[in-house]
Formats: C-alpha cells, sequence, structure tokens
C-alpha cells in the first residue's frame, strides 16, 4: 500500500473502509443489521487525537447528528465504527464522522504548533538571555589602573606599616 507520503503535521483522516474487515455473513440472510466497519486513516492518530474520537465529546457529536448508538474505537492506523452499517455510513454517518475527525484533528494541530511555538519562543528567550550575558561578560576587562603601574611615581609595593609608638 503506497501513496502520498503523510505527516503528524498533516490532518487526519480516513480514506477507505477495510472490505476485508466487514463481517463474512454481510449480504447474506443471516447478516446482522449492524456491525463494526473498520475504516482506514491517512496516517497514525496521536494521543490526543485517539482520546478526542474515543472520548464523550464525539460521542455526543454523533448523538446530536442522529448516530446515538453509534461507537468509535481506534486500533492502530484504523477506526472501528461500531453498531452501524454501510447504508448509515453512505446516508450521512461517513460525512459526519468525517467532520468529527476533521475538527479533532486540527484542534489537535492548533495544539501542536501552539507547543512548538511556545517551545520556541523559550528557545529564543534563551538564547537572547545568553547572548546577553556573554556581551556582559565581554565587557569586563581586568586591566589594571595606569596610576599603580611602575614609573608613574607610585609605589612599586604595599608600604610597611609603621610600628605602633607608646
Amino acid at each position: 500500500m503506497t501513496g502520498p507520503s503523510t505527516t503528524a503535521d498533516q490532518h487526519l483522516a480516513l480514506t477507505s473502509v477495510v472490505a476485508s474487515g466487514l463481517p463474512a455473513s454481510l449480504g447474506t440472510d443471516a447478516a446482522e443489521r449492524f456491525y463494526d466497519v473498520p475504516a482506514v486513516f491517512n496516517r497514525r492518530p496521536n494521543p490526543e487525537e485517539i482520546a478526542a474520537l474515543e472520548g464523550s465529546g464525539s460521542h455526543h457529536s454523533l448523538q446530536r447528528a442522529g448516530y446515538p448508538d453509534v461507537t468509535l474505537a481506534v486500533h492502530d492506523r484504523r477506526l472501528i465504527i461500531g453498531n452501524t452499517n454501510l447504508g448509515q455510513l453512505e446516508r450521512g454517518l461517513a460525512t459526519a464522522i468525517a467532520n468529527l475527525v476533521h475538527q479533532i484533528s486540527s484542534n489537535a494541530l492548533a495544539t501542536i504548533r501552539q507547543s512548538r511555538a511556545d517551545a520556541q519562543t523559550a528557545q529564543d528567550a534563551q538564547l537572547a538571555r545568553a547572548q546577553d550575558i556573554t556581551r556582559a561578560a565581554e565587557r569586563v576587562h581586568f586591566t589594571p589602573d595606569a596610576s599603580n603601574t611602575p614609573g608613574s611615581g607610585a609605589p612599586d609595593k604595599v608600604a610597611e606599616p609603621k610600628p605602633a609608638t607608646r
């Protein structure tokens, strides 16, 4: 399975249903009305995206969209859409899930970008502080005072203290 490369900086999206993951009884009289449908992500979801997809917010979103019994579970690079069927997905559930995945991914990417920006700001501040300290250190010079150098009329050595008189 080759295709365009993806990175964690790209929006998470679902690409297709895994037909081989559908129940073997599908299309027969013995087929269940509702079942699990595996769908493939374009990349591996990050932990924040997984938590959001499997969390109560996603369930509430699907309830509001008219799918109160549908569940979502992430397994590696697959989203297992539980208690549904291909018909529901075709009639609107796929769009509702795609919108949900896109929103969750947008939020996660914004969080990641903000974290990177915050880290860069902290790194820039650290670098600026180090540069300020280096400039301050470079301004320090250990140069003797010209009036204390030999031949300037100043004594070469420290005068001995006078003995105390009684």
